[in-house]
């Protein structure tokens, strides 16, 4: 197999013999510096993103914000499967379609962090199939296909989140991921709420229904102690509480779909916009 040098690698004995002739000691350590620099940039690995705190945060809530635009996509498809109209969920389909496109293109000047090129590869190979599918005739037969696909994109959105927080190595990172994740939790009950409605009832997804419940309740918790909380931040996540509660004794029964979807959206807006005000600390 052929491996080409970089170009500037092939500079580098021309550049060598150029500099090399009659030049005083400063200006030789100067060139031998400039040389170093150039081959970091050269092999590689050695080159590293730089992106201060602030834009770090800002991407961390936007890629987490693809992990929830998963679960709304596949959750706007259960509820078009069971008619339930009354809230719209053709439109929120759709929006929620262009927003995760809109992602994939916002995260692309994130390639350079380590992993996050690989993740946006593996995404666009299963988008166009998910796409096509999550747009056709509402159906449950579809429904299995559909959450395959739907968990490996969560998957794959969660490690871009995971890949951005590590870069960020600070603990406001952290939280935002958490925050943000808050919100991928609020739809993804709903989403299993009402594919077990649908008759899902294997354990696979009352297991995942469980298993989101109680990880949006260790989430609000993290969150609630976490020591640079601004009062307007605490009073979301109180009101977010007492949303989480009132609809959580909901998720027992069955009918209760409608109860639920208003409640989840009031939550998710109260966490949307604690994630925000995290990202902007």
């Amino acid at each position: 197999m052929r491996h080409d040098k970089p170009a500037c690698q092939e500079m580098w004995p021309l550049m060598i013999k150029t500099h090399t002739y009659n030049v005083t000691s400063f200006r030789l350590k100067r060139f031998v510096f400039s040389v170093l620099l150039i081959a970091s940039l050269c092999v590689p690995g050695m080159a590293s993103a730089e992106f201060d705190e602030l834009t770090l945060n800002n991407a961390i809530n936007r890629a987490g914000l693809q992990r929830m635009l998963t679960q709304r996509m596949l959750k706007s498809y259960c509820q078009l499967g069971q008619d339930h109209f009354y809230i719209k969920p053709d439109e929120k389909l759709n929006d929620a379609l262009q927003r995760y496109e809109q992602g994939l293109n916002f995260l692309k000047d994130f390639e350079s962090v380590a992993g996050v090129k690989e993740s946006l590869t593996a995404i666009n190979k299963i988008w166009p199939d998910y796409k096509v599918l999550v747009l056709d005739t509402a159906k449950k037969t579809n429904v299995a296909a559909l959450v395959k696909m739907n968990e490996k994109l969560l998957s794959l959105s969660h490690k871009i989140v995971l890949d951005l927080e590590k870069l960020s190595g600070k603990e406001l990172g952290k939280v935002v991921n958490i925050s943000g994740r808050q919100r991928m939790l609020s739809q993804r009950i709903e989403l299993f709420y009402l594919l077990r409605d649908w008759g899902f009832t294997d354990d696979y997804y009352l297991n995942e229904l469980a298993k989101s419940r109680k990880a949006f309740t260790a989430g609000l918790a993290y969150l609630n102690n976490y020591e640079a909380n601004t009062e307007e931040v605490t009073a979301l996540l109180t009101k977010a509480g007492k949303s989480y509660d009132l609809f959580s004794h909901s998720l027992d029964d069955k009918n209760n779909a409608f109860l639920i979807s208003l409640t989840v959206r009031q939550l998710l807006k109260y966490m949307n916009t604690a994630t925000n005000l995290y990202s902007k600390m």
